[in-house]
């Protein structure tokens, strides 16, 4: 009875008798290197034990007495399989040091913030997404270990800078700030399949046969009830595109992370006509770790067929599929798709996100100059920011929130990009559409030049329109040639096929079938990937003959076409084929075999 240390480490204990607890003077008590999978209630007795060492064990959960060691000091868990904790940890007064690193936690309980005496606690290692905004009130912490956690709250830019941001960050939180119960969801797919009016079914709005299709984008709310509490109501901005085939480039720029993506096809023309596999390579490419539902609509006439096991194995992010029929009130499946838009969109990185009061009015400002203005300087938003109260370091974070969500198009990782902060994504869509639309910049064979852009942006200011076409290059809409930063290959113009005679390719090549010749095929393991082999083609444009199209280009070293060479991509093959023709072929195939060298690593 009057033992006050107990070392059982480094056995093969599976479990603790309920006679443990008679230990009323015991002071120290090590567990650890056992597979213990639980803890009796009875260690709740133990009122005088001032250490417990229960690390690499097997614990998933903790008994609710564990908040009766009044006494407790010292307590580590590390290295288990805890998932969650009870709300009686909050109990434990006197505890200094807690070690929770390397388990499964997902959240932890608000009660941890009574640990007023708590000086070290570490979490390194587990599923957190956010912290209780109370641990910065936390007076006593002065360590605090975070890394390997997916956290958004604090934000990893407020880790970074140590634990007294953090803790200020979090005490801000809790004094003035609210939750911000908003995301971003975006509606993709080819034209015509059914997007608009899907979506005026998950708002209860009726059924239009007449729905006119949508050109660039439009974006609505769509308010939804959270799945688990019962008084917040969340907000999905849904972002509708337009689904022209000239369109779906301009779709890169707000394919933006932390967002629900609805990708929706048409059951009566097939999977494949809905390009799913093109759809989800370019959301895997901008968004790798955002939810996925594929929806098939038009399933009254035809059932929606697809590889969904493949797709989910070759996609993780794709999380489910519905069948529905946007003609027929309270279809099932439509009852199921809104369930599962809740649930996913309650689990979004951003959702519920507690703001600090600052940040809301300087949101709502941001807001106001999009009235007036449609883009900023980086300078100016900052200002903005900073009027009304955002700090310069958190200022950074409230871009990047602001981006995320749609409010805002800030490219800041891009260092020609990140020169203006646009404020209106309407009149971006709208005006690169213009663009892509030109009929004369396909007359051309998709060659754009500089001068072009006072006839198709008028009312566009001079660098603004460079900025356009600097995002069109980042996204792979167009490719400026080297020889000539004034020409641009917009990608979108260019012919699926080759050319026509007088510029068919053939006439020239076939010739030239008796010439020696070097080949080079390259096989891809998916989709052609954008820009190949558009980008090749305007790299190498100072070699052109004007007979290029969306998969090839016929090019020649010399004037004269001393040597000729071709190149072919196959996107239902997957190939992409370099092949030189010419008396010595060896120095051109060398020169163009290194430019598709590098665009394949690109």
């Amino acid at each position: 009875g009057q033992l006050k240390e107990l070392d059982l480490d480094h056995n093969q204990l599976t479990c603790l008798p309920p006679e443990i607890g008679q230990l009323a003077n015991l002071q120290e008590l090590d567990l650890h290197n056992n597979p213990l999978t639980c803890l009796p209630p009875e260690i709740g007795q133990l009122a005088k034990l001032r250490v417990l060492y229960v690390y690499t064990n097997q614990l998933t959960c903790l008994p609710p007495e564990i908040g009766q060691l009044a006494n407790l000091q010292q307590l580590y868990l590390n290295n288990n399989q805890l998932t969650c904790l009870p709300p009686e940890i909050g109990q434990l007064g006197q505890l200094k040091e807690l070690d929770l690193d390397h388990n499964q936690l997902t959240c932890l309980p608000p009660q941890i913030t009574q640990l007023a005496n708590l000086q070290r606690l570490n979490l390194e290692h587990n599923q957190l997404t956010c912290l209780p905004p109370e641990i910065g009130q936390l007076a006593n912490l002065e360590e605090l270990y975070l890394d390997g956690n997916p956290l958004t709250s604090p934000p990893p830019a407020i880790v970074k800078q140590g634990i007294k941001a953090v803790v200020t960050w979090l005490a801000e939180q809790a004094e003035d700030g609210r939750p911000e119960w908003i995301s971003k969801m975006l509606l993709v797919g080819q034209g015509g399949v059914g997007k608009t009016s899907l979506l005026n079914r998950l708002r209860h709005l009726p059924f239009d046969p007449e729905e006119k299709t949508t050109h660039g984008l439009d974006v609505h709310p769509l308010d939804l009830a959270h799945p688990d509490q019962p008084d917040v109501t969340m907000r999905l901005n849904a972002w509708d595109f337009g689904g022209q085939h000239v369109l779906h480039a301009v779709h890169k720029f707000f394919l933006t992370r932390r967002s629900l993506f609805l990708l929706v096809w048409d059951a009566r023309h097939g999977y494949q006509q809905g390009k799913l596999y093109y759809w989800l390579d370019i959301i895997h490419a901008a968004a790798p770790d955002s939810p996925v539902l594929i929806v098939a609509t038009h399933t009254n006439e035809w059932p929606g067929e697809l590889p969904f096991d493949q797709i989910q194995e070759q996609y993780p992010q794709v999380r489910a599929r519905f069948n529905v029929d946007n003609q027929q009130d309270d279809h099932p499946a439509l009852v199921q798709l809104t369930d599962q838009i809740r649930r996913q969109a309650a689990e979004l990185p951003l959702m519920g996100q507690r703001w600090p009061a600052a940040w809301l009015n300087a949101a709502e400002a941001v807001r106001a100059r999009q009235q007036t203005d449609k883009h900023v300087t980086p300078r100016e938003l900052r200002q903005l920011l900073a009027d009304h109260g955002v700090e310069h370091e958190k200022a950074d974070i409230l871009e990047t929130y602001l981006h995320d969500l749609g409010e805002i198009l800030y490219f800041k990782d891009n260092s020609e990009l990140a020169k203006t902060v646009l404020l209106d994504a309407r009149w971006l869509a709208e005006n690169i559409s213009h663009m892509l639309a030109d009929r004369r910049i396909e007359a051309g064979l998709g060659i754009f030049r500089t001068e072009h852009m006072q006839r198709i942006w008028p009312q566009v200011d001079p660098h603004i329109c460079d900025l356009f076409l600097a995002m069109m290059e980042q996204f792979d809409l167009s490719f400026r040639t080297l020889e000539d930063q004034d020409i641009s290959i917009v990608v979108e113009r260019l012919g699926l096929d080759p050319p026509q005679p007088p510029k068919d390719y053939q006439s020239l090549w076939d010739p030239r079938q008796g010439d020696p010749q070097i080949a080079m095929k390259f096989h891809l393991n998916s989709s052609l990937p954008p820009g190949i082999p558009t980008w090749f083609i305007a790299r190498q444009h100072r070699f052109t003959t004007y007979r290029h199209w969306r998969y090839g280009a016929l090019l020649a070293d010399t004037p004269d076409q001393k040597h000729l060479a071709l190149i072919r991509a196959d996107d239902h093959d997957r190939y992409v084929e370099l092949i030189v023709r010419g008396p010595i072929p060896q120095n051109f195939f060398a020169l163009l075999r290194d430019g598709l060298e590098l665009t394949l690593r690109r």
